[in-house]
């Protein structure tokens, strides 16, 4: 009796690629420590939910992440979408205990985005600490759209 070598089927491997795991029989048990529920995910996606602050953490790219999942923060009228130095400091300063925190884009066009989080996320070489270069920084502020930024890393 042969038996089928599944490490050379085609479907099988294009599927293991998009499962984004280099190795056959590797998978991850659910945490919900670390891991969002169903549930979890689908309350993010409608609303804004408030959560502790240090629970926040740096993900892929410096994006801001709840557990596994890359959310955007609101702080007043700023939008934060990167674990960027503003934040952080607010965090460390206990000037945050509690922080909105979602993952539905339409709820983000009532404020504006942190100019610290683009720096963070190096977004076409925004800088906001050399004042030298305040003019192009001036309008990659006006053309940065979040909602499209997040859309085209997000999914």
């Amino acid at each position: 009796m042969k038996l089928v070598d599944f490490t050379q089927d085609e479907s099988l491997n294009r599927l293991r690629d998009r499962m984004g795991t280099d190795q056959f029989g590797q998978f991850e048990l659910f945490d919900p420590e670390l891991h969002l529920s169903w549930q979890d995910k689908q309350n993010l996606a409608k609303d804004w939910i408030s959560i502790n602050a240090n629970r926040l953490h740096a993900g892929h790219e410096h994006a801001l992440y709840f557990k596994n999942c890359p959310v955007v923060a609101k702080v007043g009228s700023e939008l934060h979408f990167a674990l960027c130095d503003d934040l952080k400091k607010q965090i460390s300063q206990g000037l945050l205990a509690d922080l909105p925190i979602t993952t539905g884009t339409d709820k983000l066009s009532e404020a504006k985005t942190c100019p610290y989080c683009l720096h963070a996320v190096a977004y076409e070489g925004f800088d906001v600490y050399r004042h030298r270069h305040q003019e192009y920084n001036d309008k990659i502020l006006k053309s940065f759209n979040l909602v499209k930024y997040l859309q085209e890393r997000w999914i």
